[in-house]
């Protein structure tokens, strides 16, 4: 191993990073070296009005604050703090390598079964993408038990702060993205046939596909209920009721049909849209309250930075992961009708 200069210690329990803290001090006064603590802050919501932005801003100070707490157990070790905001995995990936850092040493939470499945692990991620090595530290008995008698009752997703007001009593890090509970869907293209759409969702067992664009951007959405109301105007137009021509084509300023039926079989003629998308970062907390907002909304797609469509998520998913969460199932225990 080379000279050993920077070390970066990620932090996501301030109560229960010492271990960690411990070993990095220990490598980093051996070395020389200077400690660069970083703390990354998933954002809590995307942007609706679930909460003020007082009251995020307030979140966001007093996590700043917890963080700046952490230092290193000899006060001789020159060290700082990164806070940051985003996918804990890439951007602790993305600092080491802005730094160039020599090392990393950070805490393992010991996933298992379904969560390590479903949520996957941080560490594995940076010890897959990290150009420098990596040091990964279990929790010790003592800090395990220490947790453990600190944990209370959660509302499924976020472990309680104490001293937060009513409306932030969570760790907002601590709920898992949306991509953790969604389906992974191919999109369907807007100029697509019907046929086509409805055999890819039936061959897929979806409920419903994102509709593109030719730039492949989001557009719209295609349910199950999309696809009865097409079949159903499919029938009549087969059995020559002509009442069904004033639902398939657009009647303009002088009472005329315009339009033609080659249109009436592609999916941009029977997608539900506008659509309500959510950002790939967005937390299952927050995108469960925008389902609590409109009970109507029976899906929302995800989308990347470029507005792609990655998935679809349903609140029967949400409820899925918000169920191993309070119970701590292992797979065998979780239902996932």
């Amino acid at each position: 191993m080379n000279a050993i200069r920077k070390i970066l210690v990620p932090i996501d329990d301030f109560k229960n990073c010492q271990d960690a803290v411990e070993l990095a001090s220990s490598w980093a006064k051996k070395n020389e070296a200077t400690l660069i603590f970083c703390y990354v802050a998933i954002p809590p919501l995307p942007p609706t009005t679930y909460y003020v932005r007082a009251e995020i801003d307030e979140l966001i100070v007093q996590e700043q604050m917890e963080f700046r707490k952490v230092i290193p157990t000899d006060s001789e070790i020159e060290y700082r703090h990164e806070f940051l905001r985003g996918n804990p995995g890439p951007e602790i990936v993305k600092l080491a390598d802005e730094q160039n850092c020599d090392l990393i040493i950070m805490a393992t939470h010991n996933r298992a079964g379904l969560v390590r499945w479903i949520l996957g692990s941080v560490s594995e991620y940076v010890i897959r993408h990290s150009k420098c090595p990596v040091i990964s530290v279990k929790l010790s008995e003592k800090s395990r038990a220490s947790k453990s008698s600190s944990e209370s009752t959660t509302d499924g997703w976020h472990e309680p702060v104490e001293g937060a007001s009513n409306g932030l009593r969570h760790r907002f890090e601590k709920s898992p993205f949306v991509t953790s509970a969604m389906s992974h869907i191919v999109p369907v293209h807007d100029y697509d046939q019907m046929s086509d759409a409805i055999e890819a969702l039936t061959a897929s067992r979806a409920t419903a596909a994102p509709v593109i664009n030719r730039l492949g951007s989001c557009i719209g959405i295609l349910t199950e209920e999309d696809i009865r109301r097409y079949q159903e105007l499919n029938e009549r137009l087969a059995s020559h009721d002509e009442s069904v021509l004033d639902e398939i084509f657009e009647i303009d300023e002088y009472g005329l049909r315009r339009g033609n039926q080659t249109k009436f079989y592609q999916v941009t003629k029977h997608m539900s849209s506008p659509v309500l998308t959510v950002p790939s970062d967005t937390t299952c907390f927050a995108t469960e309250q925008l389902f609590a907002k409109d009970p109507d909304l029976q899906y929302l797609v995800v989308v990347d930075g470029s507005n792609r469509p990655i998935g679809v998520v349903t609140p029967a998913q949400l409820k899925v992961i918000r169920r191993w969460n309070l119970s701590g199932n292992t797979p065998s225990q979780v239902s996932l009708n």
